[in-house]
């Protein structure tokens, strides 16, 4: 059987890294770090208990009774936020109208009696009611248009909106009263003020939403729309149903190759993944309850949400099993040993080998990725959003988001580059054209990310998991998932650190650093205990694929080793 890998250039894998992570540095983390330099302030917001507090003021002050806080979270316009980074006004907002009308703001559920609930929006910084949506049924009964457009006018002049700037729209179809304010302007999105006033039995007016925001143009509104689309139907249609067909596969071939493998494999690292994406879940449940916006049963559907996404984690869980388990066999009926099995001579030494060529692989593609961009914005303008799922903020423990690194790199190399490689190589003959296929259907599951145009991510990633798929090839699982792990664990644990505090930077130092700590362990361990003595490969039955002569691997079609051909790349 030929061995895992081949022996790495050292001062190539040096010098690629060094130039990766100084383009990386330059491109990305230094525009960033001089932003919080100019800015300090930027990445200090009030606490969530104080935003809590001002909401429950505010409710008791303008409504009347009690109120009782029953969630916050980070909410973001995310329609504004990706039309201001695209034509680049993100700055220019923030002076202009960011103290007024942030594009961010905590989001704050209050519990009133009975059915009544109200959202109440407070500003970040200034703790500064910014809007309000008062969702209970005995709110008070709607006004006659008139009557109700007066009173919204009134309000809005008395809160300093001149009343020459009040632009009233015509009777809309859910009884908000809108006023365009054309004065107020960032490029082509315009302030709008929506107000909802309703009439209690005893006669009172009282505005039960208020609602002021730039209105982005209809024509981008529907741009991103249709992308959006088109994401979610390559996402399912493509990544998860694709992902599906290769997990069927997955255990078929596991089945049938249960002689050449062992149905041990793989079962510590997916249930690390299990464990690790399990936590994410919980971890996620405001990013979650976020997404719904203001919906009065938010907490209960989120708790439905979060327990459907633990159940298919459990479900992914199983592919990724399967994955190793027949991604193995398939290699080793093929005649290479591309994983490593623990008490096999040398398996400490790979595993040390490989932390450090992913170390030195992970750097040289976050600079590919950061020139990617670069020449992307460059050449096709791309821009990006916001995902309240992802921000760091709506995360029950920031601390413990840079663990769904590891959950990416154990089912993602398991299953498109381990297996799906594998599986394509045995049926193609040729391991470049079957790095190709599973590829696409990996970057696929990335292109709903709120970065736009929709194909960017599909590009971007392209190119990456075909790198990830010559590191794979040319030296192995282990090289691959650290090289993996490694890339994102910069990424997400750099963007822990930017949240500023000595906690947040220790802990990103630590994700950053760990897989080296790991990786010594092994290493240390595995010298430790003397090695397994090497076994012949089982006979398959005749006619099952995979047979061979009587202790011998069965070769199959030859995959390519270092030099053979070019990889996949």
């Amino acid at each position: 059987m030929r061995q895992v890998s081949a022996q790495p250039n050292g001062r190539l894998l040096l010098g690629a890294g060094a130039a990766g992570l100084l383009l990386f540095l330059v491109l990305q983390i230094f525009p960033e770090l001089s932003r919080v330099i100019r800015d300090p302030d930027a990445t200090r917001h009030i606490a969530e208990t104080e935003a809590e507090a001002a909401a429950v003021r505010f409710a008791e002050d303008h409504f009347g009774g009690a109120f009782e806080p029953a969630g916050t979270v980070h909410q973001i316009q995310t329609l504004l936020y990706g039309y201001l980074s695209r034509e680049d006004l993100a700055e220019d907002y923030d002076e202009r109208y960011g103290e007024q009308y942030p594009v961010e703001t905590w989001q704050v559920e209050l519990h009133g009696g009975g059915d009544d609930v109200l959202f109440v929006h407070v500003h970040m910084d200034t703790g500064e009611i910014v809007a309000w949506n008062r969702l209970a049924e005995d709110g008070g009964h709607r006004m006659e248009f008139g009557a109700a457009s007066l009173a919204a006018r009134a309000f809005a002049i008395e809160r300093g909106y001149p009343a020459q700037a009040l632009h009233l729209r015509g009777l809309p179809e859910d009884g908000t009263i809108v006023f365009d304010s054309p004065d107020q302007r960032i490029g082509d999105a315009k302030l709008t003020l929506r107000i909802d006033v309703r009439q209690d039995v005893h006669g009172t007016v009282r505005v039960t939403s208020f609602k002021p925001a730039f209105e982005v143009p209809e024509a981008y509104a529907d741009d991103v729309g249709r992308q959006d689309r088109i994401s979610s139907i390559l996402t399912f249609a493509g990544y998860m149903g694709l992902s599906f067909v290769l997990f069927v596969i997955a255990i078929v071939y596991a089945a049938l190759l249960r002689r050449q493998t062992s149905f041990a494999r793989g079962l510590m690292l997916s249930g690390i993944f299990l464990v690790f994406y399990q936590i994410n879940n919980v971890n996620m449940f405001d990013g979650i309850r976020a997404s719904l916006g203001e919906t009065a049963d938010a907490g209960s559907m989120a708790v439905f949400l979060t327990v459907v996404q633990v159940l298919y984690t459990l479900g992914v869980a199983v592919s990724v099993y399967f994955a190793f388990v027949g991604g193995d066999g398939l290699w080793r009926t093929m005649g290479y040993n591309r994983w490593m099995r623990r008490g096999e001579p040398g398996f400490g030494a790979d595993v040390w080998r490989a932390v450090k060529i992913g170390y030195c692989a992970a750097f040289a593609l976050l600079g590919l990725q950061a020139v990617i961009f670069l020449v992307m914005e460059r050449g096709v303008g791309v821009w990006s959003s916001a995902d309240v799922t992802q921000s760091t903020l709506n995360f029950r423990w920031a601390w413990l988001f840079p663990l769904l690194a590891w959950c990416a790199a154990i089912s993602e190399e398991a299953m498109y580059r381990l297996f799906g490689v594998g599986l394509f190589r045995r049926w193609f003959r040729n391991t470049a054209a079957a790095s190709v296929i599973p590829t696409v259907i990996w970057a696929l599951g990335h292109v709903a990310y709120p970065l736009y145009p929709w194909s960017t991510r599909l590009i971007e990633l392209t190119i990456i998991g075909l790198l990830f798929c010559w590191l794979f090839v040319r030296y192995g699982f282990a090289a691959a998932l650290f090289a993996h792990a490694v890339f994102d664990l910069v990424l997400m644990a750099t963007t822990l650190m930017f949240l500023g505090g000595a906690d947040a930077i220790l802990a990103g130092i630590f994700y950053i650093a760990h897989p080296i700590g790991i990786a010594w362990l092994i290493h240390w361990w595995d010298r430790r205990r003397p090695p397994k003595p090497v076994e012949p490969a089982p006979v398959a039955p005749a006619g099952e694929p995979g047979s061979a002569a009587p202790g011998s691997v069965a070769p199959g079609p030859a995959a390519p080793e270092l030099g053979e051909q070019p990889g996949p790349a």
